[in-house]
């Protein structure tokens, strides 16, 4: 049986704790609704501090299957706001990545 398999989309983004609040507001109202017309679902976030200064912030985005997750990826790809989204967030992180898997 060939199932689709769900994708999921974790970033993780190491922010001076005093931008945290900021920055998951911002990710919120700039970045999320855009995930979500690619095909992404904002599933969980949390936070923890990694220092006495830094709190990581972590997102788990869900795709149904590895189809949407590629259309995400062609449209991202083409779309201005999220490279600019993604070096704004440079400017600020001490730290980021993402971990991409596949449920099983």
């Amino acid at each position: 049986m060939n199932r689709a398999r769900a994708v999921a989309v974790i970033d993780r983004v190491v922010l001076p704790a005093d931008n945290a609040t900021e920055w998951v507001d911002r990710m919120r109202a700039e970045y999320a609704p855009g995930a979500a017309e690619r095909g992404m679902r904002l599933a969980d976030s949390w936070w923890a501090y990694v220092g006495p200064d830094h709190i990581e912030v972590t997102l788990r985005w869900e795709l149904p299957d590895s189809a949407t997750f590629w259309a995400m990826r062609f449209a991202a790809a083409r779309d201005e706001s999220v490279a600019a989204w993604w070096a704004d967030t440079d400017a600020l992180a001490v730290e980021r990545y993402r971990v991409v898997g596949v449920a099983q």
